[in-house]
């Protein structure tokens, strides 16, 4: 294998590793910051939530971060089973 081989090959690598980890980067970074903008929302407006409504909005988001977390494994493993086979 020459040098130039080499480097097609870890470029064509490197290329689906991002396509595989893309997705989970930008989901981990969507979810954070939505829930970090919400809570700066519900703090500056002094909105008071009771415990149950504040539990189950938590939740809500918890499973629909997980949802989205299976979703881009799923896809990332779907990927990697590409690249080996």
């Amino acid at each position: 294998m020459t040098a130039g081989n080499g480097m097609a090959l870890f470029q064509g690598a490197f290329e689906f590793l991002w396509v595989a980890f893309a997705p989970i980067a930008i989901g981990t970074v969507a979810v954070g910051l939505g829930v970090t903008l919400l809570q700066a929302w519900l703090h500056w407006n002094d909105v008071s939530l009771s415990f149950v409504p504040k539990l189950i909005l938590v939740i809500g988001v918890l499973v629909l971060g997980w949802w989205a977390f299976v979703q881009d494994f799923v896809h990332w493993f779907h990927m990697l089973s590409q690249i080996v086979v």
